[in-house]
């Protein structure tokens, strides 16, 4: 396996940069939502709230999956993520998610992750793995699931990976429990950090008004001062106050491939009512690198955008 070291990387980033500022519009990460399937039927699931919308086959082949990882890397892509559903369970034949990280790191890809519920054991191989975290207990176990929790808790018992971090949406539902939240991933040792999101609707019946919004970033905001560790940036979290991020949002900065092998040049929910109420934090980091922040360039690249292994 011959992967590109940091100081290319670093040069590669450097090059894509420059061609985005004189025009250039090449995706730089490659989304893949491999699958729909999940073990859980969380309340707040964007998936679940889309399901009458979602047609053709709910998991991608691997043989799709690998066409669709080598086109995008020739197109300048360095960065891949797999999404679900819950990507852990996803299977064609004796493949798995496993083989589909091999098959990114083989191909060039510089750094490829995953996001999880966590109730499936942790891939080691990956280079960054993004657990959904909701709350303490009560709170998580109430929108995932009983047993959800210690299912989670365990898996990250078993694991020595250095890039695991918790991904937590707000929504009214954990809205009272951000503090707890952070202060959870600041004792566990093994999550790295945790990054904050509002909920991109439906159900709208959960999402925060702009007066909630602005206390839980406000609150993180003062968390981050004191030295949790908070993931978003700081111009980004005040971003978020933003709903309408249509006019800003670099929808090209990643591809996303669906299941049944549609491909999208930036967020599938570009255009639709969602779009217009986006909580989504990773659109506010990929605008501010593109217009060179110094702040989002070197935290993002630090932990998202460099191979670990």
């Amino acid at each position: 396996m011959n992967r590109v070291g940091k100081l290319g990387q670093v040069a590669y980033y450097g090059f894509w940069f420059l061609k985005s500022r004189l025009g250039s519009r090449k995706p730089l990460v490659n989304t893949m939502i491999i699958n729909y399937e999940c073990n859980l039927r969380c309340k707040h699931c964007s998936i679940a709230a889309h399901a009458e919308e979602l047609h053709g086959p709910k998991s991608m082949s691997y043989d799709l999956a690998v066409k669709e990882m080598k086109e995008h890397y020739e197109t300048g892509a360095r960065i891949l993520f797999f999404e679900g559903g819950e990507p852990t369970l996803w299977r064609d034949g004796s493949k798995a998610l496993k083989d589909l990280i091999d098959i990114g790191k083989e191909i060039g890809y510089f750094v490829v992750g995953y996001t999880t519920n966590g109730t499936r054991e942790i891939i080691e191989t990956s280079d960054v793995i993004s657990v959904s975290l909701d709350g303490p207990k009560e709170i998580h176990e109430e929108i995932r699931g009983h047993g959800t929790f210690d299912s989670l808790m365990k898996n990250l018992e078993r694991t020595n990976h250095q890039n695991v971090f918790a991904n937590m949406v707000v929504t009214k539902m954990n809205v009272n429990f951000v503090k707890e939240t952070i202060e959870l991933v600041s004792e566990n040792q093994r999550i790295r950090g945790i990054m904050i999101n509002f909920l991109t609707p439906p159900p709208n019946s959960i999402a925060l008004d702009i007066q909630e919004k602005r206390k839980v970033v406000d609150l993180v905001l003062t968390m981050k001062r004191q030295g949790y560790p908070i993931l978003n940036t700081n111009r980004a979290l005040k971003e978020l106050l933003e709903e309408d991020y249509s006019q800003k949002c670099p929808y090209w900065v990643s591809a996303f491939v669906l299941p049944d092998g549609s491909k999208y040049s930036g967020c599938p929910l570009q255009n639709t009512n969602s779009c217009k109420q986006c909580g989504f934090n990773a659109v506010r980091e990929y605008r501010l690198i593109t217009v060179g922040n110094l702040q989002t360039i070197i935290q993002m690249s630090r932990r998202f955008a460099l191979s670990t292994q």
